[in-house]
């Protein structure tokens, strides 16, 4: 890039929000790519002007709440978001939030949290991730079950696309769709249909109690078992998780064996009956160390240390394989998976959504990640399920030999892509088809 277009951008947003040295440069990126400058804006405004610039010049640009990944952007910009980081709006009769994108994740929820409110979905990393990567990578979570998947936090957005002019869709209204949802459309493209500068969220009261259920066991399958006897009993807590013995020493240090972790969030006295009701299925089961948690700051410590273990992962997209399955199939998935990989209480990583009937593998070094994924696919296509994403898409065509399905798909793809940004200059390392 040329000085005249740092130039430029340093009259956009101010010479102490444009950063050119390597060094200092560095704490805003991750990935092997060297943008020649990270830009920090502070509104809609120098956002839409920053666009148009690097469109002007055809130079490539990547977003980021905090860190952005330079994969794709050589030479070209790193936009951070962290400077928009104001909730405009906090609506307590409506539910409902106005939020600007760069914003952390965590501190939204501490904020939401302190006037009486809940923001269910959980940070996909908890340091870094941003209130506008929520959405843009749009993701379940293991609440999903109880409150829905993330795109129903999602009322509406300001968005500035990436030819940069400013789009504005939604309301506070719930139900404010009629035909074609964009609203939710836009939500997991990974900010290649636009960038997100202000949120129009979705709140729901706090609960009432928060209480957890842990125990530990010998086992991946008898741990799995007493979710199945909870579901069977129609027993459905907030989150149903099982986290196998090596990642269950960061969870929670100290701890032998696979660890359970049952969350359940609503009301008081029903809590009580539904929290004495799921120890004695764990115990029943095998489970030891069984526990009633009750106390705020142990309840914190077990649930960040969930958080802690699911962003470790989330972290190395390319180390892990995920798949989805019934989640009463979870026992064949599970017995059928350490047939292929070995005992599944030693491997590296394994975490189990259950009422999601979700499995997240991480990997052992050197394993042939898409070897795998096509045999854990053809396991999962056995159980009525499939590896996630448009990964187990493109490995579903290959089952069926059906070329033809997964070259529509991703020739679709890139058609929107090519109609929201002509020049292919944003976020231009993430693949939609990846």
């Amino acid at each position: 890039m040329s000085d005249v277009n740092i130039s430029k951008l340093k009259g956009i947003v101010g010479d102490a929000y444009v950063i050119d040295s390597p060094s200092e440069m560095a704490k805003y990126l991750k990935g092997q790519g060297k943008p020649a400058v990270v830009v920090l804006p502070a509104s809609t405004s120098e956002v839409s002007s920053i666009v148009k610039l690097a469109n002007e010049k055809n130079v490539k640009l990547g977003v980021g709440g905090a860190v952005v990944d330079t994969q794709g952007i050589t030479g070209g910009i790193a936009m951070v978001m962290s400077r928009m980081n104001r909730i405009l709006e906090m609506d307590h009769l409506n539910l409902v939030a106005v939020v600007e994108p760069g914003l952390l994740h965590k501190d939204f929820i501490l904020k939401v949290a302190e006037a009486g409110l809940n923001f269910p979905p959980e940070p996909y990393v908890i340091e870094t991730s941003s209130v506008g990567g929520c959405f843009a990578i749009g993701d379940s979570d293991s609440k999903s079950f109880e409150y829905g998947p993330t795109r129903t936090f999602l009322l509406g957005f300001e968005m500035v696309l990436p030819t940069g002019e400013i789009l504005e869709i939604g309301n506070k209204c719930i139900k404010n769709v009629s035909g074609l949802d964009f609203i939710h459309f836009a939500v997991g493209s990974q900010g290649t249909f636009g960038i997100f500068t202000k949120l129009l969220v979705k709140l729901l009261p706090v609960p009432e109690a928060k209480k957890a259920v842990i125990g530990t066991f010998a086992s991946m399958h008898k741990a799995n078992a007493t979710f199945n006897t909870l579901i069977k009993r129609n027993v459905h807590p907030t989150r149903m998780n099982l986290i196998n013995a090596s990642l269950a020493k960061i969870a929670k240090p100290g701890t032998e064996g696979q660890l359970v972790i049952i969350d359940l969030q609503g009301f008081k006295e029903s809590g009580k009956n539904i929290a004495n009701e799921v120890a004695s299925v764990l115990t029943l089961g095998g489970g030891s160390d069984v526990k009633i948690i009750e106390e705020g700051a142990e309840y914190d410590q077990v649930i960040n240390g969930w958080l802690k273990v699911r962003a470790e992962l989330n972290a190395k997209p390319s180390e892990i394989v995920e798949f989805v399955v019934g989640p009463m199939k979870m026992p064949q998935a599970l017995s059928q998976l350490e047939a292929q990989t070995g005992d599944l209480g030693a491997y590296p990583g394994i975490i189990v959504e259950g009422l999601l009937g979700y499995v997240c593998l991480a990997l052992p070094e050197g394993t042939d990640k898409l070897a795998l994924a096509r045999k854990v696919n053809k396991l999962a296509m056995s159980l009525g399920g499939n590896v996630k994403g448009l990964l187990g898409h493109k490995l579903k065509a290959e089952v069926y030999n059906d070329a033809e399905m997964w070259k529509q798909t991703t020739s679709l793809l890139s058609e929107l892509r090519q109609q929201f940004d002509p020049k292919g200059i944003l976020n231009p390392g993430v693949s939609l088809e990846a």
